[in-house]
């Protein structure tokens, strides 16, 4: 007999709108309905188990780079230049900040007191950590201006930056009378100006639960893109325990034309911005979205999103456009909305746009998202 796996959820199948019961061996059955409450049809569809290296039945993951960090030259970070490990905040301050083309490895907690610190990473910079203890803990890094960087294997949290008295630490009122943290612009990854081929890799970012630390201006941004910032992937990251999660574009008057690849990203329990996409372009894939609680991928001012075979999971407002002046739009494909609320759309509000790179050897099948990015995201995976 067989067994589901998850409850019923609301799948997109041949254009048409069904209540499915996903089963062990990729078996799905579905009852359809066309309008109003009638059901026109119930059978049972075998989902074929495509044999791709993305993680799909039976299969190792691809962990290979894909996305927008692959075109316009491409993304090596420090590939070809100098190995260096770093123990302690002043060397890695010190590395990343060079001119010279670096690797620069880390296997341990770096730290700069209750005061936090910024770093800003250099051109031609991979930070690779090795194992599952590399830990940037109140330590933010700001990439400004700057291009061919990876970041991979790493963990931050800004939540250890507890000084409330320095004034260029913390402000009591912040930009919304909210207190806020101000080191590293309260970012855990900061992208701005024209920054391009930053590869951002088995990251983990947190902050506090925000049902515990309810004040959703204290901290910024897990990973922000500001300004004329593109040809960026952020992958195979899980992001958890924090209000706003990723920002694109600072204001409804930040016009740029983003590129940004989002697959394979694990999200529990953020309140919003999954991303929320002001303009440009941006490819959203197998990610795994586990208690988003204000809303999930947000297209905003004219954005073309592209969200493709992601698992929704007690969401509300899983794909949206909101609180801007003017809406974006989504182009769907096989995502699965599971126990969510509010808008769940399974049409597309804009014409498809092909991603002009091949990703066809790391995408997964929809019905194994949850369990292929629970087991492979974050740090220690690689």
């Amino acid at each position: 007999m067989l067994q589901a796996i998850v409850p019923q959820v609301k799948i997109k199948l041949n254009n048409t709108v069904c209540r499915c019961l996903i089963f062990v061996a990729a078996t799905i059955f579905c009852a359809c309905k066309t309008t109003g409450d009638q059901v026109k049809a119930a059978a049972q569809t075998t989902v074929p188990a495509v044999p791709t290296t993305g993680g799909g039945t039976g299969n190792a993951p691809d962990f290979s780079l894909v996305g927008f960090a692959s075109q316009n030259g491409g993304t090596t970070g420090g590939q070809g230049g100098t190995t260096l490990t770093a123990t302690n905040y002043t060397e890695l301050k010190n590395y990343l900040e060079s001119s010279t083309k670096m690797i620069v490895k880390v296997n341990t907690r770096i730290y700069n007191g209750v005061k936090g610190g910024s770093i800003s990473v250099n051109s031609n910079k991979t930070l690779l950590g090795e194992g599952s203890g590399a830990f940037l803990d109140g330590v933010g890094l700001s990439i400004n201006g700057k291009s061919n960087i990876i970041i991979q294997n790493i963990k931050i949290t800004m939540s250890s930056i507890t000084d409330t008295t320095d004034p260029a630490v913390y402000s009591p009122t912040g930009d919304e009378g909210r207190p806020q943290i101000l080191v590293n612009g309260g970012d855990c990854i900061s992208i701005f100006g024209s920054s391009s081929n930053v590869w951002i890799d088995h990251c983990e970012a947190y902050n506090i639960d925000p049902k515990v630390q309810t004040n959703q201006d204290l901290y910024d941004g897990l990973v922000d893109a500001k300004g004329a910032s593109a040809y960026i992937t952020i992958s195979w990251c899980y992001f958890h325990d924090h209000h706003k999660c990723t920002l694109v574009g600072s204001s409804d008057s930040d016009n740029f034309d983003r590129k940004i690849t989002f697959h394979h990203n694990y999200y529990s329990n953020i309140t919003e911005r999954a991303p929320s996409y002001r303009f440009g372009t941006a490819h959203v894939f197998n990610n795994y979205y586990k208690g988003v609680y204000g809303s999930g991928v947000n297209a905003r001012m004219g954005a073309v999103i592209y969200v493709e075979k992601n698992y929704f999971d007690g969401c509300k407002d899983p794909i949206t456009t909101k609180n801007s002046t003017s809406n974006g739009f989504w182009n769907v494909n096989n995502n699965v909305f599971d126990n969510c609320t509010g808008s769940q759309p399974t049409t597309s509000t804009s014409t498809a746009f092909t991603p002009a790179y091949n990703y066809t050897n790391v995408v997964t099948n929809y019905t194994d998202v949850k369990t292929v990015v629970m087991q492979y995201a974050g740090v220690g995976k690689l």
